[in-house]
C-alpha cells in the first residue's frame, strides 16, 4: 500500500505547495524564549481539524502559527504555517523531533534556505516543506501534507 500512497501524497503536495509557501507573514506566536518578529503579530491563526484527516500528535516547532488548512484532491490535508524562528533553527526540528515523534523521513533534500521531505509514520504518509520567509525576516514558512495510509 505504501507504493500507492506516495504518488498520491506527492501529487497533493505539488498541488498545494505553491499556495502555502507564498503566504504573507503576519499573528501570534507561542514562542516564549525569543522575541516574536513583529510581522508575526498580524497572522490569523487557523485550527487543524481533529477529525483524523491530519495526525493529532504531529509536533510543530515552538512558535508555530497555523494559518490555513486545505483538503487536497485524493484525500488528506495540507496545513500551512509560519514559524517565528529562522530556517536554521526549524530545519533540525524537522529532521530530528519529527522522527522522535514517529514521523520518519523516507527521502528529502535541504538547501541553504529551503528543505522538503517525504515521511511516514503513525498511520499517515505525507510531505513537509519549509523555506525562509522573504517577507518576514527571521521566520520560516511551512507546509505539511498528510494522508491516512
Amino acid at each position: 500500500m505504501t507504493g500507492t500512497v506516495r504518488p498520491r501524497v506527492a501529487g497533493m503536495v505539488l498541488a498545494t505547495l505553491g499556495l502555502t509557501l507564498t503566504s504573507a507573514c503576519g499573528g501570534s506566536s507561542e514562542a516564549k524564549d525569543a522575541p516574536v518578529p513583529a510581522c508575526m503579530q498580524s497572522l490569523s491563526p487557523a485550527s487543524v481539524p481533529s477529525d483524523g484527516t491530519f495526525p493529532k500528535n504531529w509536533p510543530f516547532p515552538p512558535g508555530t502559527v497555523v494559518t490555513a488548512t486545505e483538503e487536497v484532491p485524493g484525500g488528506g490535508l495540507a496545513v500551512t504555517a509560519q514559524v517565528g524562528s529562522d530556517f536554521e533553527k526549524v530545519l533540525p526540528f524537522m529532521q530530528h523531533d519529527l522522527e522522535d515523534a514517529g514521523f520518519v523521513a523516507t527521502q528529502g533534500e535541504a538547501e541553504h534556505d529551503d528543505a522538503e521531505a517525504t515521511w511516514s509514520g503513525n498511520g499517515y504518509a505525507g510531505t513537509w516543506a519549509i523555506r525562509s520567509s522573504d517577507t518576514c525576516e527571521g521566520t520560516t514558512l511551512m507546509q505539511v501534507a498528510a494522508a491516512k495510509q
